[in-house]
């Protein structure tokens, strides 16, 4: 590309692209290093603001990537090489795609040169190669390929855009491009997006509707969902169930928002407290929420025959006739419907809490409970530290018996991923190191997605970061036993393993590591209480009972706990 200026300097693609990350507020990214990404990852060490995490699979560095945004709400990035890297961190970005998490995927790709001539990892000449741009479509909301430099700014707007919009995007790097000679446009980060607004009309006509049920005697539901989580709203939620005397429930992912007056979980995880709380309104305002069958389940019925009104970025997943509010700016919205509800309701009312209660989980044969195992850790859990809950039984198990604290509570179950949460977890700890100097985060995860992708705990150790993986060891995938038990009585189960030594190979790997393990709630509460006082990362390992049921309503009896 030629210069029409000659007092600018030309300077790598590559360095250009690490410049608009930070402009646009990145200061983490994870990824693998390899052949086709090198000359990014170069550019990103010698940045000054910009800290390169390298992981272990280039699945744990999306996954890293992902945690560290819905943590922080900070703008983050991956960066995969070509080949086998560039597939890996797909299964990464699907759950950010169907979480709408905001995560920038920078992908390299064989040299111009090399497409369509049997270089080593392209990708870029299909059908005779595999489709890199169609694959990667499938998982984002924008894909883009800087086929040449002057095209840098151009693909790098489309994808801010996207993630402006919540959701994931790439882009596709050649090797030679990265390192061909490009200028800098002055005081662009990103391109302009218009955030949509709700029109204040529309906010007091809520607020009359919500006001009209409170003051009949009606009952308001409150139903707030990952995306209120992520902005942090649970005193704005608060601030709007005290105004109206609204109950309080929370999906899976948006669970800390619940506190205080929350009526619980709902869900195939949930609270049947919660659910009763949803049938027994009036009106049901859900916040920030997708509806999707895990955040449901159970609920069709009530969805269908309750007025709901929806606010959030993105619609609702539900066949129910809801009223969707569409706002990219939920904060701000909130805020001026309080404000609306405010001048309308000038006394407060005490809000409606149904008490919490369970379902019934069968008593465990052996071993520790999963119930008194999660009650015990959240009563040790360090005042304001996150946590990441895994998939499966330990998932659910955490999502229905961990206490509610006050701290953010992460899950992802768009995808449902085995190991998401120990990367996750992993990268979160890593990147707000500055930002949380005091902070821990406490991973919750099964044996099994241990042995997924547990080896991304090297990651934590490089980088010392203030973590304590807990590892529930039933030496199974304790849901798919469950299932087998149910659905295929008699037949012989291929979900139960050989016992594992995870406490003793972590030991003999990582020399120093704290690493210790509990087979007793005494011993469990003693070991929580010292390792969440370290400073730098450790491991806990817990035997837990194969054959206990996790508090998955399709798949227990129910009855009094």
């Amino acid at each position: 590309m030629p210069d029409d200026d000659p007092g600018r300097a030309a300077v790598p693609v590559a360095d250009l692209l690490v410049a608009r990350l930070v402009d646009a507020g990145v200061r983490t990214v994870f990824g693998v290093h390899g052949a086709n990404i090198e000359d990014v990852f170069d550019a990103a060490v010698r940045h000054p603001l910009l800290t390169p995490v390298v992981a272990k699979h280039e699945f744990g560095a999306g996954a890293m990537a992902d945690g560290h945004a819905r943590l922080t709400a900070e703008p983050t990035a991956v960066l995969t090489t070509s080949g086998g890297g560039a597939l890996n961190v797909i299964p990464a970005l699907g759950e950010a795609y169907d979480s709408r998490v905001p995560l920038l995927a920078v992908i390299g790709s064989a040299p111009t040169a090399a497409v369509g001539r049997g270089g080593f990892q392209d990708m870029l000449d299909p059908p005779d190669t595999v489709d890199l741009r169609a694959v990667v479509s499938g998982v984002v909301g924008f894909c883009g390929l800087v086929d040449e430099s002057a095209r840098l700014d151009q693909v790098l707007d489309e994808a801010f855009a996207t993630l402006a919009r919540g959701l994931p995007a790439a882009v596709i790097l050649p090797k030679d491009v990265q390192s061909s000679p490009g200028y800098a446009t002055p005081s662009r980060s990103g391109a302009p997006t218009e955030l949509r607004s709700v029109p204040p009309a529309v906010v007091d006509g809520l607020a009359d509707r919500l006001v009209g049920v409170a003051r009949d005697g009606g009952s308001v539901c409150i139903w707030a969902g990952e995306e209120a989580s992520r902005l942090g709203l649970h005193s704005a939620v608060e601030d709007l169930a005290d105004l109206l005397g609204a109950g309080v429930v929370v999906s899976p992912g948006g669970r800390d928002i619940g506190r205080g007056s929350c009526s619980g979980v709902t869900g195939v995880m949930g609270h049947p407290s919660a659910h009763r709380a949803v049938r027994e309104s009036q009106l049901i305002l859900v916040i920030g929420c997708r509806m999707s069958m895990t955040d449901r389940a159970g609920l069709d019925d009530a969805l269908a025959a309750i007025p709901v009104v929806h606010l959030g970025s993105a619609p609702p997943r539900t066949p129910a006739d809801v009223e969707h509010i569409g706002t990219a700016r939920l904060t701000e919205t909130l805020g001026a419907l309080q404000r609306s509800l405010a001048d309308r309701l000038p006394g407060r009312r005490p809000p409606r809490v149904h008490p919490l209660d369970h379902l019934s989980v069968a008593p465990s044969a052996h071993a520790l409970g999963m119930r008194d195992v999660l009650v015990t850790i959240g009563a040790a859990l360090p005042a304001g530290c996150a946590v990441f809950a895994d998939a499966g039984n330990t998932g659910a198990a955490a999502i229905h018996h961990l206490p509610f604290g006050d701290g953010r509570f992460v899950v992802a179950l768009g995808m449902g991923g085995m190991g998401w949460a120990i990367a996750a977890g992993i990268g979160s700890a890593i990147a707000a190191q500055d930002t949380l100097p005091d902070g821990r985060v406490v991973v919750i995860a099964g044996d099994g997605s241990f042995l997924m992708h547990g080896m991304e705990f090297h990651t934590a150790i490089e980088h010392d970061a203030p973590i304590t993986l807990i590892v529930l060891n039933n030496d199974a995938h304790g849901m798919c036993v469950t299932r087998e038990a149910r659905f295929f009585p008699g037949a012989p189960s291929v979900n139960r393993f050989r016992h594992t030594d995870i406490a003793g190979g972590l030991a003999a790997m990582f020399t120093g590591l704290p690493v210790r393990t509990a087979g007793d709630l005494l011993t469990l509460r003693s070991a929580c209480d010292e390792l969440f006082s370290h400073t730098g990362p450790n491991c806990l390992i817990v035997e837990v009972d194969p054959d206990e049921e996790p508090p998955f309503a399709p798949l227990i009896s129910r009855g009094t706990p």
